[in-house]
């Protein structure tokens, strides 16, 4: 159980930089790159801001119910029935932004961390629901 925790609790860290690098380029940096746009480019880097904070956040939320659940704190069962589906959205799978060069370096490199970071979770989501089934 401890090796698990300590894997979680590795995932949890590392969300938590990416989401302090995602707050830090939306506050600093992301102003400074719409300031000469158009407002159709500033509302798709405002989308795209946000499909960031939405993949982190629902990370996120996976990685503490996966805590609670190696906690005793809830049943494995309970997380994972499907009224309690975290990693919900297509969207959150797009990966077209992070090619898009009207799309600042940065907030791509975001895009494309943070899609291939949610990818490994829903792994894991996908492998705890089917050894849920089986066992």
């Amino acid at each position: 159980m401890l090796e698990s925790l300590a894997f979680i609790d590795s995932k949890i860290d590392k969300a938590q930089r990416l989401l302090g690098a995602t707050h830090d380029y939306i506050k600093w940096q992301a102003p400074k790159d719409m300031n000469n746009m158009e407002p159709p480019l500033t509302f798709l880097l405002s989308s795209e801001s946000m499909r960031v904070t939405v993949r982190l956040t629902q990370i996120i939320a996976w990685l503490m119910l996966q805590k609670a659940v190696l906690e005793e704190e809830v049943s494995r069962e309970e997380i994972l029935s499907e009224t309690c589906k975290i990693l919900q959205g297509e969207e959150c799978l797009d990966a077209e932004s992070e090619e898009n060069k009207d799309i600042p370096p940065r907030l791509r490199e975001l895009l494309k961390e943070s899609r291939l970071f949610y990818v490994s979770v829903l792994r894991l989501d996908n492998h705890a629901r089917e050894q849920c089934m089986v066992g």
